[in-house]
């Protein structure tokens, strides 16, 4: 009889282990189901493929791969520039900025600057940044403004 009585207690012990682990399980995997607000939105976006080199267009559109000088419209020129990153969605630089509108001081010593190219426009296998933010402690205002957001000549192809 203790034998019987033995395995009826090792089998009851078992099947409280089975129901605890079920248990656990079920509250573990969320057996309520997927959460009402995780919802698949549809596919994942890709990042767009590179395609070929990256530029800035220079003087009379010249394609610039990390250029020492980059002209800013008419009214103002960045010079030694010292990129830290070229060929991604962006790409930044410090440098210096000079102009007409900030005569005498700063042609003979450029407000240091922080430059962010952006604004990818891809074209037949290559791409050209298409803007460019300008920050320096000196600029104050509209002009400030003005060079915080420049777009960039982008040469016809």
């Amino acid at each position: 009889m203790r034998s019987a009585s033995a395995a009826a207690r090792a089998a009851g012990a078992a099947g409280a282990v089975l129901l605890l682990a079920g248990a656990c399980s079920a509250v573990l995997s969320g057996c309520g189901g997927p959460d009402p607000l995780l919802r698949d939105q549809g596919p994942a976006l890709a990042p767009p493929a590179r395609t070929g080199p990256v530029y800035a267009a220079g003087d009379a559109g010249r394609p610039l791969q990390r250029p020492d000088a980059l002209p800013l419209g008419d009214s103002a020129r960045l010079t030694g520039l010292r990129w830290e990153s070229w060929g991604g969605p962006t790409a930044v630089a410090d440098g210096g900025l000079s102009g007409p509108w900030c005569a005498p001081e700063c042609v003979r010593t450029p407000y240091r600057v922080k430059v962010t190219l952006s604004g990818l426009q891809r074209q037949q296998g290559f791409a050209y940044y298409s803007a460019a933010g300008v920050v320096a402690p000196q600029l104050r205002g509209e002009k400030a403004a003005e060079l915080g957001r420049v777009s960039l000549h982008l040469p016809d192809v």
